[in-house]
């Protein structure tokens, strides 16, 4: 998950809905974009939008090699030519800035690589309760011939799974729904989403702190743990943050991608059903195809440290100088069909599939394997348990607000 730095949160969010018509469009139109994709592609790769200052890239091969380019770095105050007026000090603003993904070098690379060991290290011993945490959502709703599959599977399923990650303790019913307000409101900020309870932000640092601060410093058998061993952080709070980061963003990403990727299986749920019956691969390979149609994370920003010029723009390349932003439209990368034929259809035998769901270089996503488990464990339990899948008549889907991490928030089947 990637944003806009603090520094530029409102002002980026103020271009957005007042700049020119390709932002705007995407503002007021993310259900679906990809018509405004098209045509940004059409007339250029990469290309520099006057009103918002910003660079817009929707090309594949240009996305990738911008996320993999240490001249782009996620700071804004890094790549700033004079320095910025910054924000008042608060957790809050800490809370969104000391991110390991929203900082550049050897401490980013550090959280970065405690994330990847724990979660190589755990991915074996997660995958039964995974398993059985998927399937009992999948029988609930097929004892109740009902299932909203945001509220009765993507989210309760999401929370418990970052919760073993985490080494959370099962709480009841309503500090549950606390925790995924709370959370979710981080995320939203953090994707520079602001029209939030940012006071949401302070409760869930004060919740991690408890969890931190009980363990007494020492190391426990968990990813808060790893952080505390191996994230080479400065301080607690700093771990707090850290966790606070690792809960949002790995429980939002794996209930957006269920949440707004299952629908788009349901109008042939038969024949998905079938095709993993006869191969049992289908639930791997589907995981990767859902990953690049949906794209959990639709954008992130970058800030060029030095000027780079790229030969992807018109009249022999785009020069993008010091300080500029970039926003790289990774769903749009994961539908240009320079890199995808048939860029707009779910073929779960697309092979290769290079898709950027979780980004590219020195910030690609640690949680990629589990979230890649998570999602393929969720599809093969609903496919196996549920016969009958299909939109609910008289209640229509419903949509998050957020345009960067906005899916679905209420999508109502009839089941069997």
């Amino acid at each position: 998950m990637n944003r806009m730095s603090t520094g530029e949160m409102s002002r980026g969010t103020a271009s957005a809905a007042g700049g020119p018509a390709t932002l705007k469009g995407l503002a007021e139109g993310y259900r679906d974009p990809h018509g405004l994709y098209d045509t940004l592609r059409e007339r250029d790769r990469i290309s520099f939008d006057p009103t918002s200052r910003c660079w817009l890239v929707t090309g594949h091969d240009a996305t990738r090699k911008i996320l993999s380019d240490t001249r782009f770095v996620s700071d804004a105050v890094t790549a700033a030519p004079q320095p910025r007026r910054s924000l008042p000090r608060s957790f809050i603003t800490d809370a969104v800035q000391k991110q390991a993904i929203f900082t550049d070098g050897p401490r980013q690379a550090a959280v970065r690589r405690a994330v990847l060991m724990e979660l190589a290290r755990r991915s074996d011993s997660l995958l039964g309760p995974l398993d059985a945490a998927a399937r009992t959502l999948a029988e609930r709703a097929r004892e109740r011939r009902e299932l909203d599959l945001l509220g009765e599977f993507a989210v309760p399923y999401s929370m418990e799974a970052i919760s073993m990650i985490l080494g959370l303790p099962v709480g009841d019913p309503e500090e549950t729904a606390r925790l995924e307000r709370w959370s979710t409101t981080f995320a939203n900020v953090t994707s520079g989403y602001v029209q939030v309870n940012m006071q949401e932000i302070n409760l869930l640092g004060e919740y991690f702190r408890a969890q931190v601060a009980a363990r007494g410093g020492i190391p426990s058998d968990d990813l808060i743990g790893a952080f505390l061993r191996d994230g080479g952080l400065e301080d607690e709070e700093d771990v707090v943050i850290q966790c606070m980061m690792a809960f949002a963003a790995g429980r939002v990403t794996t209930q957006k991608l269920l949440g707004s990727g299952i629908p788009l299986l349901v109008p042939e749920w038969s024949e998905w059903r079938e095709r993993l019956r006869s191969n049992p691969a289908t639930a791997r390979r589907l995981t990767e195809e859902l990953l690049r149609v949906v794209t959990p994370t639709r954008y992130v920003a970058r800030y060029a440290a030095e000027d780079v010029h790229f030969e992807d723009g018109a009249d022999g390349g785009s020069t993008l100088r010091r300080g500029e932003r970039v926003i790289l439209f990774l769903e749009a990368a994961n539908r240009d069909p320079q890199a995808f034929p048939a860029p707009h259809a779910v073929q779960a035998d697309r092979h290769p599939n290079p898709h950027l769901a979780f980004g590219s270089g020195p910030h690609r996503c640690p949680g990629a394997a589990i979230a890649r488990i998570e999602v393929q464990t969720a599809l093969q339990a609903l496919l196996e348990t549920l016969s009958v899948l299909r939109p609910h008549p008289s209640l229509p889907p419903t949509w998050e607000p957020n345009p960067n991490l906005g899916g679905y928030a209420s999508f109502r089947c009839l089941c069997e």
